[in-house]
């Protein structure tokens, strides 16, 4: 019997960076959202500019999620090469 060895990646190596993506992504949302219960309270018993930051805080979350995305793509990928 011959066997060949494809060319092709394995399917999970092809979607290894997808798999960190969502990982990260889901690490970035949980910590962003932790973060903002966590500040928005404070924000909001503070006055004067402070307390304006309270509808910045909002932008954590996102923030962390896109960041925690890239970061666990780029990771997973750097690992699998």
């Amino acid at each position: 019997m011959n066997h060949t060895r494809s060319d092709s990646p394995r399917p999970d190596r092809r979607l290894g960076w997808l798999w960190g993506a969502l990982g990260g992504g889901a690490l970035g949302f949980g910590l962003g959202s932790v973060i903002y219960l966590l500040i928005t309270p404070l924000l909001d018993a503070s006055t004067g500019l402070v307390r304006e930051l309270q509808g910045f805080s909002w932008n954590l979350v996102p923030t962390l999620t896109v960041a925690g995305a890239v970061a666990g793509a780029l990771l997973i990928g750097r690992l699998r090469q």
